[in-house]
């Protein structure tokens, strides 16, 4: 006896073809609206902290305009230091961050939100000076040699130079060697110099966490730090260094580094007390 012929499979049930990965596109690497709001948002504090608005149109016996202006310039600091990073890596072969918050300058779509954007912010607003968290995570076999690999782990410390110098030239051209301002905009704009310029000086210590003790690790292929240890690192050395002795020592030295370049600390002094307006 003759079996009957199956039904037919209807379209719905047909096998379809996987969807193939997008292809790579321009926007990946276009900054968000999130990073030009961010921007935005920081250049309006800035201009309030000039003009001294809350004082001058509101009457209040405040800051919190300046404040706005350090931490919005904190976080796009930080955002570019991570930005750096991932850039290299993707320029020597690691392409897992292509599209990410990391490469589209969204701090808030980072990976690891809380190691590389809530820390830095906690350290700046309870210690006052500045610390960037663990680097973010790349493909390390996709990067091929020590050398590319270190130079990747450095991304952020330069970064952190770099933006230094330049804080430190704007403050130069606005504020000349001698001259005496009560400018907002100014001294948070010295603070800021401060900020990046003690994370990129802390960054030099080889700590698990820090950019050098990983350029260090890839260079000699060992001593690799789990994600658990380099933020463990990172914390305990900001414990350290906020612990009372050893803060005003390196607060002294910190001071007596600007005083090099003709920044007075007492403005560093004053920034200080832009973080807490409260």
């Amino acid at each position: 006896m003759s079996t009957p012929d199956p039904a037919p499979q209807s379209a719905a049930e047909e096998p379809t073809a996987a969807a193939p990965d997008p292809a790579p596109s321009r926007t990946d690497f276009l900054p968000s609206p999130v990073f030009l709001l961010l921007v935005g948002v920081t250049a309006l504090a800035g201009w309030l902290s000039w003009t001294r608005a809350e004082e001058t149109v509101l009457g209040w016996d405040s800051a919190f305009a300046p404040f706005l202006f350090i931490l919005g310039g904190w976080v796009v600091c930080l955002t570019l230091q991570q930005y750096v990073r991932s850039l290299l890596a993707h320029r020597f072969g690691d392409r897992a961050l292509r599209g990410s918050g990391y490469l589209r300058l969204n701090p808030f779509a980072f990976r690891e939100l809380g190691a590389t954007l809530v820390l830095p912010v906690a350290f700046l607003l309870v210690g006052t000076f500045g610390l960037n968290g663990p680097a973010v995570q790349v493909d390390r076999s996709a990067i091929r040699g020590r050398s590319r690999r270190a130079l990747v782990a450095l991304g952020g410390l330069l970064t952190n130079a770099v933006l230094a110098a330049a804080l430190a030239v704007a403050v130069m051209l606005l504020a000349p060697e001698g001259s005496i301002t009560n400018n907002w905009t100014i001294v948070a704009l010295m603070f800021l110099c401060f900020l990046n310029a003690s994370a990129a000086l802390l960054n030099l210590l080889p700590v698990p966490g820090t950019d050098v003790y990983d350029a260090l690790a890839e260079a000699l292929d060992r001593w690799r730090p789990s994600r658990n240890a380099a933020i463990f690192g990172t914390v305990a050395l900001f414990a350290v260094v906020w612990c009372p002795p050893v803060h005003a020592v390196f607060m002294d030295g910190m001071f007596a580094l600007f005083d090099l370049i003709g920044v007075n600390a007492l403005y560093l002094s004053w920034g200080q007390t832009f973080v807490r307006p409260w």
